[in-house]
């Protein structure tokens, strides 16, 4: 599907692999006008990725991009029911056709990482290991080199069974970190040089004061924070109210990750 040609030669796949992540961080917004209360959060991800291009993709922008770039996917695309499904798959197209790091907007580094000879750079945001019930993948953020077969096999498998969220909720499952998730963990053994880092790393829970923040600071494990204002949210419906409590409260998701296909 991506770039609508044959599938990758094997060469250019194995190329691939050798490649280092290419230094362009991705951030997405809906014009040229940042939020004033992110501004900060930006200018961490700029200052600990030095001499790396810096690229704001505008709702303008991706929608001329697909329309040249994914004419054959296009239609999905501009078909799906919320705004910010379209948001969550461009940031899969960019890792596919660019590389380089996405992040939100409202990530916050604070000191540089190495991403090293990584083909794929993904963080924990539920972790077994630290206590969460499940593992899930977040999509806040992540890195990769362009051409990796998760993002190709991702895109495929979006073209061929379009998403619709009925609630807001659902956005997770059908274009989120619950899809992305299955579709990882699913076929794991499929993916080389994916680099799965714990949730300390990149997504410590909410902190909450300045005592909290330094912990993590002080351990020399953490490299920024997502503070997930989540401004996609329908904040009064029932589905997110009932998600909150269920997060405030320890308990499980209400849905499984879903394990998908890609083929």
């Amino acid at each position: 599907m991506t770039r609508q040609v044959a599938p990758a030669r094997l060469d250019v796949l194995m190329e691939s692999f050798r490649m280092q992540i290419p230094r362009i961080v991705h951030q997405l917004w809906k014009d040229e006008n940042v939020p004033a209360r992110w501004r900060e959060a930006v200018s961490s991800v700029r200052r600990y990725h030095k001499g790396w291009e810096y690229r704001l993709w505008t709702d303008a922008l991706i929608d001329d991009y697909m329309r040249t770039n994914h004419s054959r996917f296009y239609p999905v695309f501009a078909g799906m029911n919320r705004h910010i499904m379209r948001v969550d798959v461009f940031r899969y197209v960019l890792m596919h056709d660019f590389g380089g790091l996405y992040c939100d907007l409202d990530y916050e580094f604070v000191r540089p990482y190495d991403y090293g000879d990584a083909s794929v750079v993904f963080s924990l945001e539920y972790d077994v290991a630290f206590g969460d019930p499940v593992d899930q993948v977040a999509n806040f953020l992540f890195a990769s080199v362009p051409g990796h077969p998760f993002w190709r096999d991702v895109l495929d498998n979006l073209q061929q069974h379009p998403p619709h969220a009925a609630e807001s909720a659902d956005v997770c499952l059908v274009t989120g970190p619950w899809y992305l998730s299955g579709m990882f963990f699913k076929n794991r053994s499929r993916y080389d040089g994916v680099r799965l880092t714990s949730k300390p790393v990149f997504s410590p829970r909410r902190i909450r004061g300045r005592r909290e923040r330094k912990f993590y600071l002080n351990t020399g494990v953490t490299y920024g924070f997502h503070h997930g204002w989540g401004s996609w949210r329908d904040r009064l419906s029932f589905a997110y109210l009932k998600e909150k409590v269920a997060r405030r409260f320890g308990r499980k998701p209400a849905r499984a990750i879903p394990h998908t296909d890609p083929s």
